[in-house]
């Protein structure tokens, strides 16, 4: 089962989930993602995760990033659990590959959420990155 979670930040789309993820509750997740990856540059989700057991219409989640052609701009996903299900993880891995992704435990929430709200140390990506000290260096030998 999903649930989106109701937090004050514009650009971070909260997703508690729980039992088994349906065909349904991916329709829900891949058009909230489309919706808000329209709406914003970037974007960075917090996935909260208990006691999920099993997905229907696998190959639904697992073709998730293949329709997403802004993917790209997740960059920041905390997934937060009591021993978050394994292969539910490396899905999330799989479905954001350029995202910076950070596990947090069941009582962490707050932690997780500061963490994707913080800006970015790597230079050029997301909001609030650092610049790059060698974007540019190219045209100042010219």
């Amino acid at each position: 089962m999903i649930e989106f979670l109701d937090l004050p930040d514009t650009n971070i789309v909260g997703v508690h989930l729980s039992d088994t993820l349906t065909e349904d509750d991916y329709e829900a997740f891949a058009s909230t993602l489309r919706h808000e990856l329209e709406a914003h540059m970037t974007l960075r989700v917090l996935f909260e995760i208990e006691d999920v057991e099993d997905w229907e219409a696998e190959e639904k989640w697992e073709d998730l990033a293949f329709d997403m052609r802004q993917v790209e701009d997740v960059d920041k996903v905390a997934i937060v659990g009591d021993d978050p299900w394994e292969p539910l993880v490396d899905k999330i891995e799989l479905l954001f590959p350029s995202s910076l992704i950070q596990t947090y435990e069941d009582g962490d929430r707050e932690e997780g959420l500061e963490w994707l709200r913080g800006e970015m140390e790597v230079p050029g990506i997301g909001p609030g990155s650092t610049s790059d000290p060698r974007a540019g260096a190219q045209d100042a030998d010219e």
